[in-house]
């Protein structure tokens, strides 16, 4: 694994305001270690400073808003994860030791500048000691804190490091799952129009041979109306009911020219659902399905009512129509029919599920959809 290049010194250090933070952050520890040192000396009858206790400390600690940052970086230039984590752990031991021996003899060259200073004497009576063994002092006394705050560092780094790389795999996760939904949903309507073209070429067609030229032009003009609707539409994943029933009436216009007056067409869509979103076309091949399977075998007058409501939250859309009941083996799930597989799979690709069921009703067949509240997604950048 190759590693990470190390950064330069000004995105390694945080800004001003956050050394501060740092600093202020780093001082805690300071003040608690140096009232513990003081109340213990001063229980042992040593009569010292808390000035000089406080200040030791602080700035021994405060040596490590600079070598902070510095382990953070190297702990982004060798990475505890595999492939490489025993050779990057070999190099942190390395890197720990040479870091606390750095701060060790930072903080022993301060103290031996402050302990000379004429303003500081007074705070610092009762600490003369020989620059050997207040070095033998602190390096007895630190080494080990010096290493295990290297070794906190470089975890806090690697588990802040493994969660945002984590939350970096999700995110490219929902997003390639929302593609790959996208793209399910694109298919499966995109197969749905040319099977819809067809079937109304073929009834215009029929009209042509009748001898109905007048209406052949008048549907044509109306699937001329649907194919730009149909292209206006683009790659809409959702688009309100009431766009969808506007699109239905044009295409259930060719129906009528087909059907005369053997058609009744009866409609119940409750105003408070039109703005409901549903997937685009998902109604049409329902209705087509209705006319092959149920309204051209009656030779009488037949009747298609479409009603939309929503009595529980979830939009519930019927379509009846009074021709021949289905087959007590047919199942909508092992159903062969193409139009009602592919509104049933766009239903069940969304999230959460819509569902459709088929059932005899009264003298015909009744397919009703069930439709959550959907709502347009957010795009996932």
């Amino acid at each position: 694994m190759t590693p990470a290049p190390l950064q330069p010194l000004d995105e390694l250090f945080p800004g001003p305001r956050r050394l501060a933070l740092l600093a202020a952050a780093i001082a805690v520890p300071a003040v608690i270690i140096a009232t513990q040192l003081y109340v213990g000396y001063r229980l042992r009858g040593v009569p010292i400073a808390f000035g000089g206790v406080l200040l030791t400390q602080l700035c021994h600690w405060e040596l490590w808003v600079v070598a902070g940052p510095i382990v953070w970086g190297l702990e982004r230039r060798w990475p505890l994860s595999q492939p490489g984590r025993w050779r990057s752990l070999r190099r942190h031991l390395a890197a720990s030791v040479v870091v606390a021996t750095a701060v060790l003899a930072g903080y022993l060259a301060v103290y031996h500048v402050m302990v000379r200073l004429p303003f500081l004497s007074a705070w610092f009576v009762g600490f003369e000691r020989s620059f050997f063994s207040m070095a033998l002092f602190v390096f007895v006394t630190d080494f080990h804190i010096e290493l295990l705050l290297y070794g906190s560092i470089v975890a806090v780094a690697h588990a802040v490091r493994t969660t945002a790389l984590l939350r970096t795999r999700e995110h490219d996760a929902l997003r390639l799952e929302a593609e790959l939904t996208g793209a399910k949903l694109k298919v499966l309507r995109t197969q749905l129009q040319p099977h819809f073209l067809f079937n109304t070429l073929h009834t215009i067609g029929s009209l042509v041979l009748q001898r109905q030229n007048e209406r052949a032009v008048q549907l044509l003009a109306e699937l001329g109306e649907l194919l730009r609707g149909t292209l206006a539409m683009g790659d809409t994943e959702l688009a309100p009911l009431r766009d969808e029933i506007t699109y239905l009436k044009r295409y259930l216009r060719i129906e009528e020219a087909r059907f005369g007056d053997r058609l009744t067409v009866e409609w119940g869509v409750d105003p408070a659902v039109e703005e409901a979103l549903i997937p685009p076309f998902i109604l049409q091949p329902l209705v087509e399905n209705a006319f092959r399977h149920g309204i051209s075998h009656c030779p009488d007058a037949s009747i298609l009512r479409i009603t939309a409501e929503a009595p529980d939250g979830r939009i519930r859309i019927a379509i009846y129509n009074d021709g021949p009941q289905l087959s007590e083996s047919f199942s909508s799930e092992n159903s062969r029919g193409y139009g009602l597989k592919n509104v049933r799979d766009r239903l069940r690709t969304r999230n959460p599920p819509g569902d459709i069921d088929l059932v005899n009703l009264g003298q015909g067949v009744c397919a009703t959809l069930v439709i959550p509240r959907w709502t347009v997604p957010r795009a996932i950048p």
